[in-house]
């Protein structure tokens, strides 16, 4: 089995092959304006080094956000289309899930992303269950948020884990993936 993995909500792109339940090779680049002219190309460079074309992928995972705006497009469309032309399954990790996917707590926490003017937050179990919604937040309302509440600021994660995580959630047609965009806020 083998598998794609797709991440573009951030300034960094993180593309990465997956054999058997290992990582074969993870490529990152730190662009931070021009994600279109760089994905596709360290795409064909990670299959290369690995010797496989998009022939050989049996499903992808995709971070789908919350994020940059333009790159959780971005990286949402590559992975619809060549699932939906290879008719291969498609999963979705969200930018926190994959933090989740590595760290383990014992009570219900709050998991943080930070972003250029603020955080993304959603608060989960020990079972690693969304028990409230994705939420957006200030940086001042942020501190003021962590003094009440248990929060974990999560900001990098492994990518086998996080692959593992979305391979245990249903497969989705490609035509129903979506960038994932929070816009609420919580106060």
């Amino acid at each position: 089995m083998l598998t794609l993995f797709i991440d573009t909500h951030a300034s960094t792109i993180r593309l990465a092959l997956v054999f058997n339940n290992k990582l074969l090779r993870e490529i990152t680049v730190n662009e931070k304006l021009d994600h279109s002219t760089v994905c596709m190309p360290t795409l064909v460079k990670l299959m290369e080094e690995e010797k496989k074309t998009v022939k050989d992928l049996t499903d992808i995972v995709v971070v789908n956000g919350p994020g940059s705006f333009t790159g959780e497009r971005l990286g949402v469309t590559i992975a619809k289309t060549l699932a939906f032309t290879l008719n291969i399954p498609i999963r979705t990790i969200t930018s926190i899930e994959t933090c989740l996917a590595s760290i383990n707590f014992a009570k219900d926490t709050y998991l943080s992303l930070s972003e250029k003017n603020g955080y993304f937050l959603a608060l989960f179990n020990s079972k690693k269950e969304l028990i409230d919604n994705y939420f957006y937040i200030s940086k001042s309302e942020y501190d003021e948020f962590v003094k009440a509440h248990n929060v974990l600021l999560v900001n990098d994660y492994d990518i086998l884990n996080s692959v593992l995580f979305a391979q245990q959630k249903e497969a989705i047609n490609p035509h129903l993936v979506n960038p994932f965009y929070v816009k609420q806020l919580r106060f």
